[in-house]
């Protein structure tokens, strides 16, 4: 097995297209951080003096007596400066989320990046394989089909946990390079969730097991690793669909509305809206989505109730561990099986 181990170290390193792949992810993400936060755009400053008169040009309380019409005016001009505050502020809010440690979080919600990149890596390791009709010669040289793939396998998990790792780097590095002044964040910010952060991180590592074994099981069942990309955006076609028709129900959070009095009453939480969560591409966004804000506590908006509550990610989390779980031991059936004739 060390063989084997060394023998793939030492593959995975002269196949420059593989590390191309490893350290693409973190830079587009790295590259997508700054983007993002270049393009926050900076609230306009309130100028009661400005507004007033622009109110006044615009025709504002034409024909009303000055006693009535300034307080009107000053009505106005307070909803106004109203509004500028919450644009401010919802523009630190953003700002917070490209501060060290909710940066973290940032980086983490490209999970997806990650993911595309483990099926690409997958279906490239073992379908060139075939393509290049070396299987015969790798299995000659490994002994044994079984430890065969679970060292390839093995491999393309590492380089996945390698991708996570450089992204949490990022997260950590690029605050101090965007060196976000202290006058342009919110006066106070939520503390940081390390459990939550933990369940979200931990949460993309078993996605990512889940995503690692279906591209292996298709791609060797097709033997052929670009059909593994094209299965891909049929699994999502397929889902999408799916979860289309799922939502038309009422226990799935469709439609039905309940009559009472003559009046429509709200309807009742969907009992089963949960089991849509089951769904990997639905999951790993509820994952993405909740977890995230929970470990770092920021609202979206001005006056929106953040929930620190974690539990809505374990349907997901434990989706995407019994699919692998039921994934896994089929690649390894179909290889072990399978009659090799390249």
């Amino acid at each position: 097995m060390i063989g084997l181990m060394r023998a793939e170290l030492l593959r995975l390193r002269r196949r420059r297209s593989l590390q191309v792949i490893v350290l693409a992810v973190p830079l587009i993400i790295g590259v997508i951080f700054v983007l993002g936060y270049n393009s926050i755009y900076e609230a306009p400053t309130f100028d009661e003096a400005a507004i007033r008169q622009e109110l006044l040009d615009g025709g504002f309380g034409v024909g009303m007596p000055p006693e009535e019409l300034e307080p009107l005016l000053r009505e106005s001009i307070e909803a106004q400066r109203q509004m500028y505050a919450q644009m401010d502020e919802s523009q630190r809010l953003v700002r917070a989320t490209y501060v060290f440690p909710y940066s973290l979080v940032q980086v983490l919600g490209s999970g997806t990046f990650v993911l595309l990149a483990l099926i690409l890596l997958t279906a490239t390791t073992i379908g060139d394989e075939f393509g290049w009709a070396t299987i015969r010669t790798s299995l000659v040289a490994s002994g044994r089909r079984r430890k065969f793939l679970l060292v390839r396998l093995g491999a393309v998990g590492v380089a996945g946990v390698l991708i996570f790792g450089l992204l949490l780097v990022l997260g950590a590095l690029l605050p101090l390079v965007l060196n976000i002044p202290a006058s342009k964040l919110p006066a106070t910010l939520p503390a940081f969730d390390g459990g939550a952060f933990l369940v979200l991180l931990g949460g993309e590592l078993v996605a990512s097991l889940l995503v690692i074994a279906f591209a292996a099981l298709i791609t060797l069942l097709l033997r052929n690793g670009a059909l593994t990309l094209v299965s891909v955006l049929v699994w999502v076609a397929v889902e999408a669909a799916v979860l289309t028709l799922l939502m038309r129900f009422p226990n799935f959070g469709g439609p039905g509305l309940s009559e009472v009095g003559g009046a429509q009453a709200p309807p009742a939480p969907p009992p089963d809206a949960w089991l849509l969560d089951a769904f990997p591409l639905r999951g790993m966004t509820t994952l993405i989505a909740q977890a995230g804000r929970a470990a770092s506590g920021l609202p979206t908006y001005v006056g929106e109730v953040v929930t620190r509550d974690v539990s809505v990610a374990a349907v997901p989390i434990a989706s995407f561990a019994i699919l692998a779980a039921i994934l896994y031991p089929l690649a390894f059936r179909r290889f072990s099986r399978m009659d090799i004739i390249e």
